[in-house]
């Protein structure tokens, strides 16, 4: 690969690091006595730090549970902050290959992911007790910089619903396995977040972050920087600007209420140059941003806990509607919610009560519902491209009254239980709509006088679908201690008011404590987990069959025209399910904790376009994958003490095999079947049966370390990751005879990439300024050493692997 490669990173950051120092100059010049001093040494300053490090290892004394805290989050070197990227630390999870490509790091769109092979749409995501996922059209998507669709719905959905900035959080817990029945409404992983809540003192924390491109390596071939069909896409951002604001404020509310909110905004700018279609170059400035408004109030009312929750998601972006015509259109994601929590003791036990309410929507909106394409003619001007495609709007509107019953523990013999029971009631109201006409005019050359004349005329109609449906779940669960074992076993039953399903998900795990002291545990589990369901069907090819097209001929006369009907067939889906069997074993051996755990998921029933002899378009339940797992967590209970430091590490290895995972691609559910049969590794298989493209990094090796020097105010964490390329199948474009039919076939051959080894870093200065005020300095850099693998499947296109890039970031609490 030829590299068009910039790295300033030192220089740049010295610079600017001595810039924010002097804005703290004044302030330090006032900061109290060190607390390593002769009335308090280091070592005493250290030990009063422990309690706060301890937490880092709870999580692995839990199978198929992991927990990450405010301190965890502030230590992890998170990259752009989004929760996608705090979970790296997970065995469990996997990333798409296209995550983290060195061409496209201005964009703000955070990362999808895998839990044991699933699709990534199909996880489950929570705020505060309540679903925040998108079920619009999470599988597509991809960002929307160019070329919006006119027969599709809008693209760059996400299945999380709220872009969540992790710095706002107070805690997140991943569930992979033995997942408690009170969770449904996933096949891959639940993942649990709670926002800060008020501490008990009252606070206001700022913070500025910048990253630019002057602080990044690219790594890119020179044709695919030059090429002007990739850069107007959005694809290739060399020159950018990234900023991130945030303030939150912590208040007491009398003696038993108190709040928080919490205000960021992360913003990136980058410039494009671009050849249009007639070699003219352009140049044209992007912008992204993301705001997120959180905050919560918590009072006691009696006996009653009381707590507020709200929350707000805007990411904004500008597009192109393409090289051929010059509109810009405005893309963005806007989700608003807000939940409830009431909470009391009752005679029998605790009881809870949340109401939820949540809106998400993708717009696209576009100042011109025309476009013309006229051609160049021997001369005349340049070719005439211009208008754009209008607009859309996609909306989800979800209202949740979620009840649970947590009963005191009860004897029964020489056994314990403790019942938990719980309902789900979800309202949703789905639709999308194109508001107004679009139209287009195509011309071609050339009638009798040698002019341009009018070839095609498009006409796409407005309209909407809308779909409104209930949803019913109900949970029961008991877990039971009886001596050294620990049975929980549950059911969830779920009515689906789309499709119309009940399904029943049974849940099961053991664990026996071997010794009875609790150092050696070992864990089963067999359980079964149900999908979600999508606008996307509903939506199906409907939109497609709002357009008409007239063909003319030179003369003006209409030669013929094409009307479309409604291409979708009624589809009677089953709800995807996955299968789980897991087996786990957890050790505690002094100072080291160790989780071992194995998981197969087997997952039927994924749906799939396909195209019937009647011509129309159905959805059917032909998807299957299979997994295994093997994760192995090794982790320090407790951190330990090397002269003035303490320290804490953490490892996890991971070995995944998905041997079919025919709906996982970035269109999911929409892709259609592959049942041609192509010749693979010395036989015929369906093309459907191939690897899977994405998500499926068969080894993962994952070492965190950190690094407190309370003497000295710093911590210094370090993330190490070892990925293994792995392989995946592509044409060789080259054939296969059959001697018995006589047919060819396709051949297909496993292209394998290369293993990376990348280390991301951030050190992190928090002085004592004032008696009141804490500041702190960071400094992060991943990617460390620049490494970078190219996982190009063709000659046509390159993809490597992001190549070194810097942040630095300060702040001040008081």
């Amino acid at each position: 690969m030829s590299e068009h490669s910039r790295s300033r990173l030192p220089a740049q950051f010295g610079l600017s690091l001595a810039s924010l120092l002097t804005c703290f100059n004044v302030a330090w010049a006032e900061s109290p006595q060190d607390p390593c001093s002769e009335e308090r040494d280091c070592t005493a300053a250290a030990s009063d730090r422990l309690d706060t490090i301890i937490v880092h290892a709870d999580h692995l004394l839990h199978a198929g549970r992991a927990s990450y805290d405010s301190q965890d989050i502030a230590e992890m070197p998170t990259g752009d902050g989004h929760l996608s990227d705090l979970l790296r630390l997970n065995t469990a999870v996997d990333f798409s290959r296209d995550a983290n490509q060195s061409a496209n790091s201005a964009t703000l769109k955070p990362g999808e992911i895998s839990i044991h092979g699933q699709p990534f749409y199909q996880n489950l995501f929570t705020l505060d007790g309540i679903d925040m996922s998108s079920d619009l059209d999470p599988a597509n998507n991809q960002d929307l910089w160019s070329t919006p669709s006119l027969v599709r719905p809008t693209g760059g959905s996400s299945p999380q619903g709220f872009f969540l900035d992790v710095d706002l959080l107070e805690s997140v817990e991943v569930f992979d396995s033995n997942v408690p029945a009170a969770y449904g409404g996933f096949t891959g992983g639940v993942v649990a977040t709670r926002l800060k809540r008020y501490d008990g003192e009252d606070s206001v924390a700022l913070r500025y972050g910048q990253k630019r491109d002057e602080w990044e390596s690219f790594h890119v071939n020179e044709s695919d920087r030059k090429d002007p069909a990739r850069n107007y896409r959005g694809d290739y951002t060399p020159d950018y600007l990234r900023q991130n604001y945030s303030i939150s404020l912590q208040q007491g509310l009398g003696d038993v209420s108190g709040m928080t909110m919490n205000v960021s905004r992360r913003t990136s700018r980058f410039a494009q140059s671009y050849e249009d279609s007639a070699g003219v170059l352009r140049h044209i400035d992007y912008d992204d941003r993301i705001d997120n408004i959180l905050g919560r109030v918590d009072t006691r009312v009696g006996e009653d806990k009381l707590g507020l929750s709200f929350r707000y998601t805007d990411r904004s972006h500008d597009g192109l509607t393409g090289s051929r015509y010059d509109d810009r259109f405005v893309k963005s994601h806007e989700a608003i919610g807000a939940t409830l929590h009431w909470e009391r003791e009752v005679a029998v036990g605790d009881f809870s009560l949340d109401l939820g309410v949540d809106r998400l929507s993708d717009t696209l909106e576009n100042d011109s519902d025309h476009f013309v394409y006229k051609p160049h003619l021997r001369g005349s001007d340049q070719p005439s491209h211009r208008g754009g495609y209008g607009s859309t709007e996609q909306a989800q509107t979800r209202a949740t009254l979620a009840p649970e019953l947590r009963f005191n523990d009860l004897a029964l013999g020489r056994s314990r239980h403790r019942l938990t029971t719980g309902a789900q009631l979800r309202h949703t109201q789905s639709y999308y709509e194109r508001p107004n006409d679009v139209s287009g005019e195509m011309y071609r050359c050339c009638d009798g006088q040698g002019n341009a004349y009018l070839s095609t005329a498009h006409d796409y109609y407005a309209g909407k679908v809308d779909l409104t449906y209930n949803d019913l779940a109900w949970y029961l669960e008991d877990r039971i201690a009886l001596g050294d074992w620990t049975v929980t076993t549950g059911v969830r039953a779920d009515w689906n008011g789309y499709m119309d399903n009940v399904d029943i998900a049974p849940r099961f795990k053991a664990e026996w404590d071997t010794f009875g002291d609790g150092s050696t545990r070992l864990v089963a589990g067999a359980n079964r987990y149900y999908g979600r369901n999508f606008l996307r069907y509903k939506l199906n090819d409907a939109i497609s069959s709002w357009r008409e097209i007239r063909f003319f001929a030179p003369d003006g006369g209409v030669l013929r025209t094409l009307d479309y009907d409604d291409e979708s067939g009624i589809s009677d889906l089953d709800t995807p399910y996955s299968d789980e069997l897991m087996v786990g074993w957890l050790q505690q051996m002094g100072p080291v904790h160790i989780k071992l755990q194995f998981v197969n998921r087997e997952s039927r029933d994924g749906i799939l376009r396909a195209e019937e002899e009647d011509g129309l378009i159905y959805y059917r339940n032909d998807g299957r994958s299979s997994t295994d797992s093997l994760t192995l967590d090794i982790a320090m209970a407790r951190p330990w003490q090397l002269g003035a430091t303490l320290n804490h590490a953490s490892l996890g290895i991971s070995y995944r095999e998905t041997s079919r995972s025919s709906y996982q691609g970035s269109g999911g559910y929409d892709l259609e079947l592959q049942k041609d049969p192509v010749y693979y590794q010395g036989k015929l298989i369906d093309k459907d049966e191939l690897p899977a493209w994405d998500f499926n990094i068969p080894v993962d090796v994952r070492l965190q370390t950190v690094t407190h020097v309370p003497g000295w105010h710093l911590t210094w964490s370090n993330f190490f990751n070892l990925r293994q390329g792995g392989s995946v199948a592509r044409d060789s474009f080259e054939d296969y005879q059959d001697t018995e039919t006589g047919r060819q076939y396709d051949i297909y051959e496993d292209v394998d990439f290369d293993a990376l080894m990348t280390v991301d870093t951030r050190l992190r200065w928090e002085p004592p300024i004032l008696s009141r005020a804490q500041g702190f300095i960071q400094m992060e850099v991943l990617n460390l050493f620049n490494d970078s693998v190219d996982y190009s499947t063709s000659d046509y296109s390159s993809k490597a692997t992001a190549g070194r890039s810097g942040s630095l970031e300060v702040g001040l609490r008081f």
